[in-house]
C-alpha cells in the first residue's frame, strides 16, 4: 500500500536542500537516495498519481501493468551489475516480489521461428544449433562483449578521474572497437550473417538499426541480458514506484501531488527554485528534474536563461521512436491459447536497416508482443491472460491525423491491423477472446507526461551521440549551477534500467557538486 497521502494538509517549509521535479522512476530514486544522505528533499509531481510511465489501469477485471521487459536481475548479479545495487540502496530487493522469465526471446518471422534462451553457453549452443559452424566467431563476440562491459564499469566508477593509460593496458580490444558501429564489427569477427542476424534481434529495444548503432552500446546491453536473465516485478513497474515512494516518506521526505512546476528560479546562472502553476514558490540551491533536456530548456526558462552550450547540446540531438501499445485482457488462458513465451519479436526481416526504414510507415507489421502470464501466471484472474502489444514508430507518423476527425478511427484501424498481424504470424487466434482492451498512442504519452512528441525512446542513438560519448560528455552538461536532468533520455539511453541510473547519477552529482 502507498501511502502518499499522508502528507496532505501538512504544513510545508517552502525552502529545501534539493528538490526533484517529476515522480517519474529516474526521480524517485533520485529522492530517496539524497534523503538517504541527510538532505531535505521535496518531491513534485503535476499528476495524481507516482510513477510517471509506469502506472496502472483498471478495466473490467483486468490490471494493465507496464512490466520491466529489460530490468535484469539475477543472484548473480547482484555485486556485478550497477542496478542491482540501485535498487538496494532503496532498502532491499525482497520488498519487492519478483517473476522469473524463462528464456530471452522468441522471434517470428515469415520465414523463421527462432527461441533463445539465456545463460551465456545456453546462447552460444543455440545459434550453434540454428546457425551450424558459428560457435567459435559467437564464442569472440560474447568474450568481447565481456570486456567492453567491465571497461565501461571502469568508466562509470572513475568518471570524475579516467586512467586512459590503464584503459589502453587493460580494454585494449574495448579501445580497438569503442569508434565502430555494431555491424562492422560482428563483420570483423567473421560471424556468420545467419548468426548475425539473430545477435542482432533486441535492436529494437534501443531504436537505432546495425550500421548506425556503437558496437559498445548494444553488446553491453545483449551480454546483460544473456548472463543476467530478465526478472519483472510480479505486480508491474507500479510496485517498485510504490516501494521507493514509501520509503522517501518513511525517511521524511515530503511528496507534493497536482503541483506542476512552470518555471525554474534561475540568478546569475545559479538554480534558487521552482515556480508552481499556482504561484507558489519553492526556494533551493540543488533541482534535479525527472524530464528531457528539451523540456527542460524549452520550457521552464525564458529563452535568455538558456546557456548558449546547452542550445547546441539540444540542437544535435534527436527525438527517437514513438510506440503504439494496445494492452488486452484475453477470456482464456495463455495455455489454452498456445502461447508459451514472454517475449516475442514478429519481424517481416531480419535485417535491421530494412526494419528501420519499413518502420517509418504508420502501417508497418513489426510487433513486440509480452505474454504477460508466462512470467507471472497470477497476472490476471483464472482462465484468463494478459498480452501486451506494441508496434514502434521512426517517423511522425502520427502527426498527420493528430487534427483530423479519424483519430480514434484511424488509431483503431492501426490496432486492429497489429492484433491481426500477431495473430496471423503465431497462429493463434485471440481477438474472439478479447474482453477488455486498452490502446495508448503516442499522442496519448505526449498528453500524460508531457513527451516531447510522445517520443518513448529518449534522445536517438547514433555514431556520433551514442553511450560511450555520452558518458565521458556526461559532467560536461551540467550547464545551470545546481540543475541536474534525470531519465530515460540520459547517457544509458532508453529503458527502465537507464531510468534508474540516471536517477542515482545524477542524485550523485548534485552530492559531490560536479560542475564544470
Amino acid at each position: 500500500m502507498l501511502y502518499l497521502y499522508k502528507n496532505r494538509g501538512c504544513i510545508m517549509n517552502n525552502n529545501y536542500d534539493v528538490i526533484v521535479v517529476g515522480a517519474g522512476n529516474s526521480g524517485l530514486i533520485s529522492a530517496l537516495s539524497l534523503i538517504n544522505d541527510g538532505k531535505k528533499v521535496l518531491l513534485l509531481d503535476d499528476h495524481n498519481q507516482i510513477g510517471g510511465q509506469s502506472p496502472c489501469t483498471l478495466k473490467g477485471r483486468f490490471e494493465f501493468l507496464t512490466s520491466f521487459q529489460q530490468l535484469y536481475l539475477n543472484k548473480n548479479s547482484d555485486e556485478k551489475y550497477k542496478l542491482s545495487n540501485i535498487i538496494k540502496r532503496c532498502g532491499t530487493t525482497e520488498d519487492i516480489e519478483w517473476s522469473p522469465v524463462e528464456g530471452l526471446f522468441r522471434i517470428i518471422t515469415p520465414t523463421k521461428d527462432i527461441f533463445m534462451p539465456t545463460g551465456i553457453e545456453n546462447y552460444i549452443e543455440a545459434i550453434e544449433k540454428y546457425v551450424p559452424g558459428s560457435r567459435n566467431s559467437v564464442t569472440d563476440f560474447i568474450n568481447l562483449a565481456l570486456e567492453c562491459r567491465e571497461a565501461l564499469d571502469y568508466i562509470y566508477k572513475k568518471s570524475d578521474n579516467i586512467d586512459y593509460d590503464y584503459i589502453k593496458s587493460e580494454y585494449n580490444n574495448f579501445m580497438h572497437v569503442s569508434d565502430y558501429t555494431l555491424s562492422i564489427v560482428l563483420d570483423s569477427l567473421g560471424i556468420p550473417v545467419e548468426a548475425q542476424e539473430i545477435i542482432n534481434a533486441l535492436w529494437i529495444y534501443l531504436g537505432s538499426s546495425e550500421t548506425e548503432l556503437s558496437f559498445i552500446t548494444y553488446a553491453v546491453f545483449l551480454i546483460n541480458l544473456i548472463e543476467y536473465g530478465i526478472k519483472v516485478p510480479t505486480y508491474g513497474n507500479y510496485d517498485i514506484a510504490s516501494f521507493i515512494a514509501n520509503n522517501f516518506l518513511e525517511r521524511g521526505g515530503k511528496i507534493r501531488l497536482n503541483s506542476k512546476v512552470v518555471k525554474l528560479i534561475i540568478d546569475d546562472n545559479k538554480i534558487n527554485g521552482v515556480t508552481l502553476e499556482d504561484g507558489t514558490n519553492y526556494y533551493c540551491d540543488k533541482v534535479i528534474i525527472n524530464s528531457s533536456m528539451s523540456n527542460v530548456y524549452n520550457k521552464l526558462l525564458n529563452h535568455k536563461e538558456v546557456p548558449k552550450q546547452a542550445l547546441k547540446a539540444l540542437n544535435v540531438r534527436e527525438h527517437g521512436a514513438k510506440v503504439l501499445t494496445i494492452n488486452l485482457g484475453l477470456n482464456r488462458s495463455n495455455i489454452e491459447l498456445g502461447l508459451q513465451n514472454y517475449m516475442y519479436l514478429i519481424y517481416q526481416s531480419l535485417d535491421t536497416d530494412v526494419l528501420y526504414n519499413s518502420m517509418r510507415d504508420k502501417n508497418h507489421k513489426n510487433i513486440i508482443a509480452y505474454v504477460h502470464n508466462n512470467a507471472n501466471k497470477y497476472a490476471s484472474p483464472d482462465g484468463t491472460c494478459l498480452i501486451s502489444l506494441y508496434a514502434v514508430y521512426f517517423s511522425d507518423c502520427f502527426g498527420s491525423i493528430l487534427n483530423t476527425e479519424n483519430y480514434f478511427n484511424e488509431i483503431h484501424m492501426m490496432a486492429n491491423s497489429i492484433i491481426k498481424n500477431f495473430e496471423n504470424s503465431t497462429g493463434v487466434k485471440i481477438s474472439n477472446y478479447i474482453e477488455e482492451i486498452e490502446i495508448k498512442s503516442p499522442l496519448s504519452l505526449a498528453a500524460i507526461t508531457d513527451s516531447p512528441e510522445g517520443n518513448s525512446y529518449g534522445y536517438t542513438l547514433s555514431k556520433n551521440d551514442d553511450l560511450l560519448p555520452r558518458m565521458l560528455n556526461k559532467n560536461n552538461e551540467s550547464y545551470i549551477e545546481g540543475l541536474e536532468i534525470c531519465n530515460g533520455f540520459d547517457c544509458d539511453a532508453y529503458g527502465y534500467a537507464s531510468s534508474f541510473m540516471s536517477g542515482i547519477d545524477s542524485a550523485i552529482a548534485i552530492q559531490k557538486e560536479r560542475r564544470r
